[in-house]
């Protein structure tokens, strides 16, 4: 408790020294200190994840650089709340049992075979995560995934445990960044883009599926993996339950009728599809016999919030007229060196910030800065999206970089150490990737 308080202290310490600091400043400057307070808040761990999630917009708020009418668009539109029903989702496929059935049928479906069954979960894992948050897909799906080699927590994974470790990380990752939905990062990137979700999907699939073959063939290369047949007889998938079956069948009801309202609806179809996922939770609670308070518990609040922080802070900074007076104090440097420099150099910045700063945290301090200079450097939305979205989700090394990451070293089936040959193979493939994405997607 005393702990909490003095969390809570500090963080009404630093919101009281920001406006001190910024009140007098004139509104291009006051813009500037809030996109280094962001940068405080979401590169380091000093606040609590939630409070350094709210900060921005509630400086924001206070020192009169934004509307609480702006704050409210970017906080209730139809993508953050279905990006927040996806953690309702995970929540209900634990509860319900459902994990069971998926192992034994895609072990079914494999026929047996180890590298088989690996590649249904990782595709699976991939696919969920376009629907569900990657954070969720690798919380349900690694387990899973996990029992073709089962592990003993405190030993030391054998190569085939860490190289399905490995892969199921990779995937859900990719699979997230393949919708707008699927991560923190594209649902940022999205936002400032304005890229729609079709439009997005087609965009990323190409590279995030190229990615994945290529770091799957990377992982079995370094970590030498031994398949084997699975024991017999292989598990029979256990029958749905009805309560099972409603569960599913009003997860998709709802899902349908929100991609629905998302795409064919216009204006009106958009307000509905906004409310369709938070007016399905106490009807999901009902069919799960669940309490409507367990299920918000499992939504990751702090996360939501540094998305819609990222958004009210791209705001701020384009009306503020900070952008401009960046790219007018740039516009030497720029002219000195080749675009293709500067667009290198930048993807590259971002690659290696991802490393120390989550990867939501990246994209959203870097990307305004990307988007503003994407007119001098003659970067379309698209070319911009690869740079964030997928630059900004290369983390393949550092535990503390993206969730997937923690649950994997979590575990205990790979070290930071054993995935440093790996992890920079890995940066060197999505750099080709984002390379060649950039040139001629």
């Amino acid at each position: 408790m005393a702990t909490i308080r003095h969390s809570s202290l500090f963080s009404i310490v630093i919101a009281a020294l920001s406006l001190l600091l910024l009140t007098p400043l004139t509104s291009e400057f006051q813009a500037l200190g809030l996109l280094v307070l962001a940068i405080f808040c979401w590169a380091t761990s000093w606040l609590k994840p939630i409070h350094a999630g709210v900060m921005v917009p509630i400086v924001g708020l206070m020192l009169g650089a934004v509307s609480m009418e702006e704050v409210a668009t970017k906080a209730f539109n139809p993508v953050v709340s279905v990006f927040v029903f996806g953690f309702v989702f995970a929540h209900l496929f634990r509860r319900a049992g459902l994990g069971n059935w998926v192992q034994a049928t895609v072990l079914r479906l494999s026929g047996g075979s180890q590298p088989l069954a690996l590649m249904g979960f990782a595709l699976l894992a991939f696919v969920t995560s376009m629907v569900v948050t990657n954070v969720a897909t690798v919380a349900l799906m690694f387990p899973i995934a996990l029992s073709l080699a089962p592990y003993t927590p405190g030993e030391r994974g054998t190569p085939l445990q860490k190289y399905i470790g490995v892969v199921i990380v990779l995937y859900a990752t990719m699979g997230g960044i393949s919708s707008i939905i699927g991560s923190t990062t594209s649902l940022i990137v999205s936002g400032l883009t304005d890229i729609e979700l079709s439009e997005w999907t087609l965009l990323m699939l190409p590279i995030t599926l190229s990615i994945t073959a290529l770091g799957a063939i990377m992982a079995a290369w370094v970590f030498r993996p031994e398949f084997g047949a699975l024991e017999q007889p292989l598990p029979t998938a256990p029958s749905l339950n009805p309560r099972q079956k409603r569960i599913c069948g009003a997860i998709a009801l709802v899902l349908l009728s929100w991609f629905g309202c998302y795409r064919y609806g216009g204006e009106t179809g958009r307000v509905v599809a906004t409310l369709i996922p938070w007016l399905s939770i106490p009807l999901l609670a009902r069919i799960a016999k669940d309490r409507v308070s367990s299920l918000l518990a499992g939504i990751k609040w702090s996360v939501v919030c540094i998305f819609v922080s990222a958004l009210i802070l791209s705001t701020i900074l384009r009306t503020h007229g900070l952008a401009d007076y960046l790219i007018v104090e740039m516009s030497d440097f720029i002219d000195a060196l080749p675009r293709e420099i500067h667009i290198l150099g930048m993807l590259l910045t971002i690659m290696l910030f991802t490393e120390f700063v989550s990867n939501s945290g990246t994209v959203a301090i870097w990307g305004p800065f990307v988007l503003f200079l994407s007119a001098p450097l003659q970067l379309d939305l698209a070319q911009v999206a690869i740079i964030l979205a997928v630059g900004g989700s290369s983390s393949f090394i550092l535990p503390s970089s993206t969730p997937g990451n923690a649950i994997l070293y979590g575990a205990g089936v790979v070290t930071t150490k054993e995935m440093v040959p790996l992890g920079y193979r890995l940066k060197a493939i999505t750099l080709l990737v984002c390379v060649v994405g950039l040139l001629y997607w």
